[in-house]
């Protein structure tokens, strides 16, 4: 079996074995809850490229806030974010989009606020005490990067999970997840973005490092607006309750022939599709099942459900009267079917998606120890600190324009799994030939600077596709909270990465006869 058929197995063994509405419930909130793809490609894109700016502007600007400790500005930018992925599949499910993004947008502002404002403050104990309180704001930026990714990856699923849905995409045959692609190109352009920001404004325009990171408060305005705009959860509640009305969604009851039994026949035609083939007697008694099962005792305000009145004493039943479900008797089946699950539950769905977290760890962990380890060591010459930062500055360039372009393609086709397995090999072997070149030098010159690219194509072919996988491979109740899951995988590849990269770079260091290792290699001698 493959690793994507092995989870969704084990998804599937999870849940009831009955036949369920999820899919018609899910069509129906497609049509009255969310925008065509056309008029949310672009809201995702600009919040990916908002999530994620305030983090590389931050990390564009390491040197600035500790420049003998750059590790401790990473390690700000990574842990506290890691904590936030742990937790959110314990709740998520409880906490609204709108107040997710509000607490993304408020650790956003205190980010830069705490940062810009104390870096132009003068501290008579010195510089300690400053970088410690930069660091803390750092730590909200960590934050608020990770709780958006986390709630935007779901969020733009669940929207992809409509498209899915749809006639149209099934006529078609599209089955790529747009808005995924969209989320994902848009952080891939926020790594541009962000070093593009500090080197246009602190070093082109010569503003202050303070004022540099406080104008940057521009992004949790748009971030917020832009959520605000198109996605809040009262928009959607009120396209809900409007489609409900044009398109008179409603349940028609009727008994049969004896009295005794309830019948509820839905009048879209796709659930009238599904029950072709299906005898009335069979039919009445599915879709009684279903009801109490899958969607709740209240799915139809009727007493007579469970052996209430009889039809004399409401003879209004005998007609068929037609009623319109209550807004609060669909929930979100994703909502509900999470939270009917046990901590325990929950932990075994995580650890189900292994298929899709352990490439995304891989493809992280490689490329960040590329970026912090290898690439930290190699300049022409490479004895010359300023021909070293330089190439560090182009690779890193390259690294993002690759970044974009890859996780830009999700919009024209989506790799099969055993290309999301080979990627991160590959980058495994990009790590290996930077430390080659590194230590021996058998290509040294500024066209590594296309392999560097290389690197980034592949990173953010993964993310893309990985994230974009589990919306096409999962059930439609599952996604939303495997989306949010998987999402600290990639954090964990880049503390990994954080880690290591240490040694990484002492080592080179060490093999190039240059001092300034902040740890000692391991192998060898001292620097």
């Amino acid at each position: 079996l493959s690793p994507s058929l092995q989870t969704r197995i084990y998804i599937e063994n999870s849940r009831k074995e009955s036949w369920s509405l999820t899919d018609e419930q899910t069509m129906v909130s497609c049509k009255s809850t969310f925008l065509s793809l056309n008029s949310t490609f672009l809201p995702f894109w600009l919040l990916g490229l908002f999530n994620n700016g305030s983090y590389v502007i931050l990390l564009a600007c390491a040197k600035s806030i500790s420049d003998g400790g750059t590790a401790l500005v990473f390690l700000a930018l990574v842990v506290p974010g890691l904590t936030m992925k742990l937790s959110a599949p314990y709740w998520f499910d409880r906490v609204g989009y709108n107040k997710r993004l509000m607490m993304s947008t408020a650790f956003m502002t205190t980010s830069f606020m705490i940062v810009g404002f104390v870096s132009a403050h003068t501290y008579d104990s010195g510089s300690e005490t400053k970088t410690k309180w930069q660091l803390f704001g750092v730590a909200f930026a960590s934050l608020q990067c990770s709780l958006g990714e986390a709630s935007l990856l779901a969020l733009a699923g669940k929207y992809d999970s409509c498209a899915l849905k749809s006639n149209e995409a099934q006529n078609d045959g599209n089955k790529k997840s747009g808005n995924i692609t969209a989320y994902s190109s848009g952080t891939g352009l926020a790594g541009v973005f962000g070093f593009a920001w500090k080197v246009i404004l602190n070093d082109w325009f010569k503003l202050s490092f303070s004022a540099t990171v406080v104008l940057a408060n521009v992004l949790p305005v748009s971030y917020w607006s832009t959520y605000w705009f198109y996605f809040r959860e009262e928009l959607q509640e009120k396209m809900v309750m409007d489609l409900r009305e044009e398109e008179d969604y409603v349940l028609q009851e009727g008994y049969d022939e004896d009295g005794e039994i309830p019948v509820a026949i839905s009048e879209t035609s796709s659930l009238k599709g599904r029950m072709n083939g299906i005898d009335d007697e069979d039919g009445v008694e599915m879709y009684q099942n279903i009801t109490k099962e899958r969607v709740g005792e209240d799915f139809v305000e009727d007493d007579n459900i469970d052996g209430g009145t009889s039809l004399e004493d409401n003879p209004t039943e005998q007609t068929g009267a037609v009623r319109h479900i209550n807004d609060n008797s669909i929930p979100s089946s994703s909502q509900s079917y999470i939270q009917s699950l046990s901590t325990t539950e929950r932990l075994r769905l995580v650890l189900s998606l292994w298929p899709y977290m352990i490439p995304l760890f891989t493809v992280y962990a490689a490329e960040y120890a590329l970026q912090a380890g290898t690439w930290t060591a190699i300049g022409f010459p490479v004895d010359e600190k300023e021909s070293r930062d330089q190439f560090y500055a182009y690779s890193n360039w390259l690294y993002q324009a690759g970044v974009f372009v890859s996780r830009t393609s999700g919009a024209f086709f989506t790799a099969p799994m055993w290309v999301l397995w080979l990627m991160p090999f590959l980058q495994c072997a990009n790590l290996i030939f930077f430390y080659a070149v590194a230590t021996t030098h058998f290509w040294y010159n500024y066209t590594l600077l296309i392999p560097c690219f290389y690197v980034g194509l592949l990173g953010g072919a993964v993310y893309v596709n990985g994230f974009t996988r589990i919306n096409l491979d999962l059930p439609v109740e599952t996604r939303e909270f495997a989306l949010s899951s998987a999402s600290v995988a990639d954090t964990f590849g880049i503390v990994f990465a954080d880690s290591v990269s240490l040694f990484i770079q002492s080592c080179l260091y060490q093999a190039n006869s240059i001092d300034g290792a902040a740890v000692q290699c391991p192998v060898g001698g001292k620097n």
